[in-house]
């Protein structure tokens, strides 16, 4: 039986389709159904998948399997309970050592003599900044960078929100600097222009920053290989939330007091979203309080 898209809705489901198309028809003869057996097979076969992977492809086969029913009574419906809960994986928060390796890794990149190092660096120092988005920073064009107001627009980001960014005078100054290779490099200097550029010319790709990023982690130590979980591209924005946090609280002021702040600066619909990383901030100061305890606690009497 192959499976054909029924209201897929992106890149990844219908990946997952293929993942289910190929298994079906490895399954099932012509004229059959998913029985409650083939179903089971299939959850099984990923057994070694983390929570959230597993829990994307079962949902996936527990809509097919409704719309199936709809011409087979016979179909079985895996029930909403054999669905994962899905887990937030806990984020990597980057230290000033860590983010050093990796811009020395990213100016290492090639191919030698062009304008990659010059791109990958400034676009990982952009999202440590600025704690933007990777889709965001690589949808920035020429004209949304006014280096003079020291300003960012974000156009549409997520949630179709768009928002100014500012940014410090360290990271225009780099912005400054990219931007004359870039124009030395030869390519369009019209405001339309994408700020990050591949090889030809065009905007850069998010797979290929995402690839090319995460060989940097493996080549500094910071990440395993393959098929093991590590730091992350987005742990960059969780890093410049939590670090904002931690200043703030340096400074004594009242964290609750500056989410909405930080929540705009992101571009969350709310401060819900925010509130993950007063968790994450606490976390980071009880293990300092604990290592201070550790190493510097005198004994009780």
């Amino acid at each position: 039986m192959r499976t054909r898209s029924v209201g897929s809705r992106g890149q990844h489901t219908r990946k997952i389709l293929r993942y289910l198309d190929q298994f079906l028809t490895r399954e099932l003869k012509p004229g059959q159904t998913i029985s409650r057996e083939v179903a089971e097979r299939w959850m099984a076969s990923m057994k070694d998948l983390n929570p959230n992977t597993r829990g994307g492809r079962i949902a996936v086969l527990r809509q097919f399997c409704r719309y199936l029913s709809y011409f087979n009574r016979d179909t079985y419906i895996v029930p909403r309970s054999c669905t994962p809960r899905r887990t937030r994986p806990a984020p990597h928060i980057y230290t000033r050592g860590e983010v050093r390796k990796i811009m020395a890794g990213a100016r290492r990149v090639g191919p030698p003599g062009t304008l990659r190092p010059a791109v990958v660096s400034t676009l990982i120092g952009l999202l440590y900044a600025t704690g933007l988005r990777i889709g965001e920073a690589l949808n920035l064009t020429l004209g949304e960078v006014d280096l003079e107001r020291r300003l960012l627009l974000v156009q549409k980001g997520k949630f179709n929100k768009s928002r100014y960014v500012p940014i410090s005078p360290s990271t225009a100054r780099q912005l400054a600097r990219y931007s004359r290779q870039r124009r030395r490099a030869g390519w369009s200097t019209a405001s339309t222009a994408p700020l990050f550029v591949n090889l030809s010319g065009a905007k850069y790709a998010h797979p290929t920053f995402t690839s090319v990023f995460l060989q940097i982690l493996r080549k500094s130590g910071l990440r395993g290989p393959k098929g093991q979980r590590g730091p992350r591209v987005h742990d960059l924005r969780h890093t410049f939330a939590v670090g904002r946090l931690l200043s703030w609280y340096k400074e004594g002021v009242d964290l609750g007091a500056k989410l909405p702040l930080l929540s705009t600066y992101l571009g969350h619909t709310g401060i819900t979203g925010t509130q993950v990383y007063l968790h994450a901030t606490a976390q980071l100061l009880g293990r300092v309080s604990k290592r201070f305890h550790t190493f510097f606690a005198g004994p009780h009497d």
